[in-house]
């Protein structure tokens, strides 16, 4: 079989680029008989490089802002499955992406990574639209959601079209001692990790009152309930926030407040003055490199997720969390609800710093349910190993092919 992936790719700094490796490794260690191809974006500064190796071919040819409806219909007139990953600030809103797929006269898979209801888009129709119009060119669609599923049976796309294949996830068992020694973090107190390109909606600002609360509740004696009753928890007052992550060279816009990101970022720095935290928020404020990825997750005792949107799509650096097999605070938002999935009380709603300060000194004190969320972690990661998702891709591929074969007969 050869399957053509049209996609960004590594080593662009894209989660679409990121996410379209991990499924080709994980391809390419289940199965010896696949032929990749890899229709890259092109960059003359940091997009995909050709490579030619045996089954496995990068070919960066389009751009996002040029016609690239000839040169990506040309080159896949070789494959039997052209799966296109799809991100609306990729690929826009025009007609270029519909007419690539009307050309193409393989199998059609779309991977939706995000998709946005009219309600929440700038644009008002445009996102659902271009979902819906997408949706029926293809002869099948991925989502990892079921909010994204429910949205595209609302548009009227057939439930036979829609594949639901969670999120993959990238085993992380690197050593906590040695990470935080790596990167010359403290090795005794407990770190919460915020990670990735920092943005309002992420909502730093309610990491730092949280972590200003779980100071707060260390002088005054917090309890929690555990076997019925009400048990004193010990002193925690060698809490850290680490924020990993840089504001992005691109977000310059000004959002509803009239703020750009760094005005943000400014403005969270004299709130963490302010409160006096200022020897425990750890903040990188740059791009971290994908080969150090793996120590920021291993050092961390708690990831947070405290964000605040309205689109349908997965996180990628949830499954990070989830692959180091880390307890995981997230706001109750459609992004994070697989966390269901591993327990639902890991929820909290959006804004409460003083939820995520209880979740977190549960997890911290309370041996008996951090051995609980640890188990149910790894259970869900295990299960949403890069491998296994993988091989729900190939089956996919093989059901689409023996489908098309069966109506050609007929």
């Amino acid at each position: 079989m050869k399957v053509a992936y049209v996609s960004t790719y590594l080593p662009q700094h894209c989660g679409i680029a990121t996410y379209t490796d991990y499924l080709i490794q994980g391809i390419r260690q289940v199965s010896t008989e696949t032929n990749i191809k890899i229709l890259a974006e092109r960059s003359l500064t940091s997009g995909a490089k050709p490579v030619k190796e045996e089954k496995f071919e990068v070919i960066p040819c389009w751009e996002r802002d040029e016609n690239y409806i000839p040169s990506i219909v040309e080159n896949t007139k070789d494959a039997d499955v052209v799966h296109i990953q799809h991100e609306y600030g990729i690929y826009k809103f025009d007609n270029r992406l519909p007419e690539v797929i009307r050309q193409i006269q393989a199998l059609k898979v779309i991977t939706m990574h995000c998709i946005r209801p009219s309600q929440f888009s700038p644009r008002d129709a445009v996102d659902e639209n271009t979902t819906k119009t997408l949706a029926q060119l293809a002869d099948s669609i991925i989502v990892h959601l079921p909010s994204q599923e429910a949205i595209l049976r609302r548009l009227g796309i057939a439930a036979s079209k829609i594949q639901i294949i969670p999120h993959g996830t990238e085993i992380n068992n690197v050593d906590k001692k040695l990470s935080r020694e790596k990167l010359g973090l403290p090795l005794d107190g407990n770190i919460m990790l915020m990670f990735g390109f920092i943005k309002r909606h992420k909502c730093m600002d309610c990491a730092v009152e949280a972590l200003k609360e779980i100071e707060n509740s260390s002088s005054r004696g917090s309890r929690v309930f555990k076997g019925g009753g009400v048990s004193p928890l010990p002193l925690i007052d060698n809490t850290y926030l680490l924020v990993a992550g840089g504001v992005a060279e691109n977000q310059t816009i000004r959002e509803s407040d009239n703020q750009t990101i760094k005005e943000y970022v400014e403005q969270v720095k004299t709130r963490i003055k302010e409160l006096g935290l200022d020897s425990r928020v750890i903040f990188y404020n740059k791009f971290i490199p994908n080969n150090i990825v793996p120590y920021l997750f291993g050092a961390a005792d708690i990831v947070l997720f405290p964000y605040y949107e309205e689109d349908r799509s997965a996180s990628g650096s949830l499954h990070l969390a989830i692959g180091a097999n880390k307890p995981i605070i997230a706001s109750r938002i459609p992004k994070f609800e697989e966390l269901q999935n591993i327990c639902d009380e890991l929820l909290i709603l959006p804004h409460n710093a003083i939820g995520i300060a209880r979740v977190a000194n549960r997890i911290f004190n309370d041996n008996e349910f951090r051995q609980y969320v640890t188990r149910c972690t790894e259970d869900y990661r295990n299960k949403t190993a890069w491998q296994t998702i993988a091989k729900q891709h190939l089956n996919l591929y093989t059901q689409l092919q023996l489908t098309k074969t069966s109506l050609f007969l007929a």
